[in-house]
Parts: structure tokens; sequence; C-alpha cells
């Protein structure tokens, strides 16, 4: 099967302009006799009006189960998936659409920021045979319990890597409103040049440092599996940017990235490098909390981490009741 895995975000889906325009991209790779498994994203600001409701219906964000918000965020896509797959059915076209669960993306529990830890690619494969466009909803999997998962925003990318990986995909095409990688931010750099391409381990290291153009882990993926990405606009024909495995000696600059919005936490105390049992509950209060750490730096008197500012006082505050109010 010469199967091409397309993943398509947010401001690509936004309307139904812009299905229409998807379903004239796929259906042409179709006609070129390719089997097409699509990835969406939910539409435009969808996933960030219910992560809003969620908090108008509750009140108190301490007071959201990260389960229960797995579950309606969810459906943010499932709506895009749906959309997609009736427009394609009423070209005439064959197309079904299904959950991450239903094509078979198993992963943890830990709600809000899963990992993959397989894929079972039969129900895929069937559709596939059966000469269907098969459209999968991005960000999201299902534990061992059957609880709908979700990866953390930009999770679609990793969706769309796993899948093609899975599957032995051709290729992995990711499509956005931009026309691909470029060495700077075009909003901050207006002189900044569009890459033709990247090493994994460079668009890893930037991705990771706030380039939003893919999600880090998809990156990493797609590293470990070798599957060449290939980051395109979803409006225009552009050569886009490639992300591959480095072949050749290059000691060029490529990249000029920032983060915003993050902050510094430091925890001081004496022999802080040498505090085991600190440094152990630090980086469970993390993983617990689902905070990511971008940054750490020790010294005999201080540990210094970087997190996102959004989570910082909820940080802070797990980490003094863990580290001085049980003492």
């Amino acid at each position: 099967m010469n199967i091409i895995v397309q993943k398509y975000g947010g401001s690509s889906v936004a309307d139904k302009e812009k299905l229409e325009l998807i379903c004239n991209k796929i259906i042409k790779e179709k006609n070129k006799n390719n089997d097409v498994v699509v990835v969406v994203s939910a539409q435009g600001k969808t996933t960030n009006n219910l992560i809003a409701k969620a908090e108008d219906y509750t009140n108190n964000n301490e007071f959201i189960s990260k389960k229960d918000l797995d579950f309606l965020l969810s459906t943010g896509e499932m709506q895009t998936a749906s959309l997609l797959s009736l427009m394609l059915n009423s070209k005439g076209v064959k197309a079904v659409c299904l959950t991450g669960a239903q094509a078979g993306i198993i992963t943890d529990s830990n709600f809000g920021n899963a990992k993959i830890i397989d894929v079972v690619t039969s129900n895929l494969i069937s559709y596939i045979e059966d000469n269907y466009i098969v459209i999968v909803t991005g960000f999201q999997g299902m534990d061992k319990l059957g609880n709908i998962t979700t990866f953390g925003r930009g999770g679609s990318d990793l969706s769309a890597v796993a899948l093609a990986g899975a599957l032995n995909a051709k290729k992995c095409e990711i499509y956005s409103d931009i026309d691909g990688i470029y060495s700077a931010d075009p909003k901050v750099i207006p002189n900044s040049k569009l890459l033709k391409e990247i090493s994994f381990d460079e668009m890893l290291e930037a991705s990771s440092a706030g380039a939003k153009v893919l999600h880090n882990r998809s990156v990493n993926l797609a590293k470990e599996c070798n599957i060449e990405i290939s980051a395109k606009n979803t409006f225009r024909n552009s050569r886009g940017s490639k992300v591959r495995k480095n072949i050749k000696e290059d000691f060029d600059i490529h990249f000029i990235t920032k983060k915003d919005d993050i902050s510094k936490i430091c925890i001081v105390g004496p022999m802080m490098l040498s505090n085991r049992e600190a440094i152990s509950k630090i980086f469970k209060i993390a993983h617990d909390e689902n905070i990511e750490v971008y940054m750490i730096s020790f010294s005999e008197l201080a540990i210094n981490i970087i997190v996102d500012t959004k989570k910082s006082k909820l940080f802070m505050e797990k980490l003094h009741e863990e580290l001085i109010e049980k003492k």
C-alpha cells in the first residue's frame, strides 16, 4: 500500500470553505493511486472555547478533573472528522471518520499529557484495503481501560507521525497556514528564510525551545521511526520544508527562536545538589500535575526550574506544600 498521512491543523479546518479546499487536496492525492489517512485538529479556537467552558462551569480550576477535561476536549476533533467525512461522502468519495481509539492509538493514563504506548492498525488497514479515505481525530487516544486521553496542545502532529510510523507510510505531511519551517518566526523577523530542510535533532531542539511549527514529541517520534515530515501550507502550493535525518556535514546556523510566557522558580536550601529526596519530590510533582520542565540548573544552594508561566503558581503551591509545609 502507498499510504500518505496528512495532518491538518486548526486554522486549516476552521470553516466550511477551508474544509472544501481540504477535500479537493485529499481527492487529488487519492487520484494518484495513494491510500490517504487524514488526521485533523479541532476547528479554529474550539479547544480554547471548550477549556473556557469547563472553567466557567466549575468556577474553580483546581476542581477540574483531568479525565473529564480530556473527554470534553476530544469532542472538538470529533466534530472536524465527522464534518470532513460527510463532505467527502457527499462528493461520492468513500470516507470514514475514526476516533483515536478506533484508529488503535493506545496510551497510558496520564490525562492531559498522555504517552502513546502502541498503535494497533488492524481497523485502519481494513478500511484502507476497502478503498476508504480514513479520517482520524488527532490529539487523542485511549488507555487500556477504554478512557479517552489527550496528548496536550499541538498533539495532532504526534497522532499523524505515530500513524505514519505504524502504517509504514510513504510520507507524512503536516499542513498549516504557513509555508513551512522558517529560520525564525516570520511575525518577529520579517526577513526570516524558508528552510528547504532541517534535521530531526535541530527541529527537536527548536520545537522544545518555543518554535510552534511542529510539536516536539512528534519530531522525537519521527526521529525514532525515521519518518520524514513535510511541513506545508494548506492554502497555496509551496515547496514546504522537510524534516529528516541529517546525512551530511553542515555547519550553518539554521534556526533562531524564543519561548514566551515562561517563569523561573528557584528552590533554595542547603546542599540542594545532594538532596535526592527533594529532587525526587520536585519531579514527582511536575509529573503528577502535567507540568513541563523546560530547563533545570543546580547549585549547592538552589535548584532553578523553567516552566510555563500559567502553571508556575500551581507548581509553587505544590512545591511549598511538599517541601516546606510537610516538614
